[in-house]
């Protein structure tokens, strides 16, 4: 099929709901932005993602189709909630989130859709292409994971330099970003064009975040894995509550991934560290002990 040669899966960002719900950005890249062009989703900090990797928990779901089914989810973690949708298109994801009892822990891979109503608004929700049950230990990991992967986009967001506006352009879709395998940087400074994002505001995001999942570990018994939770959440805390104030700031990632075999969940005991790789498609899926 023309425009599919070298055509491979993207990999999936991990991504809060706040984040993901003040996102309105989306494109196509690729040198002729043909029908089979990738598409993107680009975030307020600098995420470029054409696939999604939440968990949370699944608060409500809803059959919303006619002639056929068509599943509706609400997903929440610590910032907020998003919806997920899985149809005819979606078999496997769909007739999983039917057999799903709410509430219940879910990690979902989606693609983010967006839609933009007749006043104007514009709503985003996940395309689900995979559901599946997880613990609440691995729930906990993604929170400490993806505040993480939130803060090293802020630091890029940081020292991203300021895109000159000319009378050539003046959006962010004429950001002179040539492929996909566009830098983290590039992908920067094309998030401040667009958004002016508040650095401050998403610190405080992450922050709430971390926040929340300690409140949550100290109503449980305080075992060694709560106890090695609290020590990695602390670390992230401090890292977000401790970082410089910034103001708003006005304008003057990716290889093809494979499928790893899903591990056995583990205890998360520091905050974790930089990886080699970027962002994984793999979903830490495991049975407590």
């Amino acid at each position: 099929m023309a425009g599919m040669a070298g055509f491979s899966r993207e990999v999936a960002k991990r991504i809060f709901a706040e984040e993901l719900k003040n996102s309105n950005y989306s494109f196509r890249d690729g040198e002729d932005q043909h029908q089979y062009a990738p598409s993107y989703l680009l975030t307020p900090t600098g995420a470029k993602c054409n696939r999604v990797f939440v968990v949370g928990t699944l608060t409500e779901k809803d059959d919303i189709g006619s002639d056929t089914e068509y599943w509706r989810g609400r997903v929440v973690d610590p910032t907020g909630s998003i919806l997920i949708y899985a149809g005819q298109y979606q078999p496997e994801a769909a007739q999983i989130l039917a057999c799903m009892d709410a509430p219940s822990y879910v990690a979902v891979v989606g693609k983010p859709n967006l839609y933009r109503t007749d006043d104007g608004n514009i709503i985003i929700s996940l395309r689900a292409e995979s559901i599946s049950r997880v613990d609440e230990n691995t729930r906990n990991q993604w929170i400490i994971d993806t505040a993480r992967r939130t803060l090293e986009r802020l630091d890029t967001l940081k020292n991203a330099s300021p895109i000159p506006v000319s009378g050539e352009f003046t959006t962010a879709d004429n950001v002179p970003v040539s492929s996909s395998s566009s830098t983290p940087a590039q992908d920067a400074d094309r998030a401040l064009q667009h958004y002016h994002t508040d650095i401050g505001h998403f610190r405080e995001m992450v922050l709430r975040a971390l926040t929340s999942l300690r409140a949550e570990l100290a109503k449980s018994d305080a075992n060694s894995e709560t106890i090695a939770s609290k020590s990695a959440i602390a670390q992230g805390a401090k890292k977000a509550a401790t970082a410089a104030p910034t103001s708003p700031v006005v304008p003057e990632e990716m290889p093809t991934s494979r499928k790893s075999k899903p591990k056995k969940s583990e205890p998360f005991n520091s905050w974790p560290q930089s990886e080699d790789e970027d962002e994984v498609e793999t979903i830490n899926i495991g049975k407590k002990s």
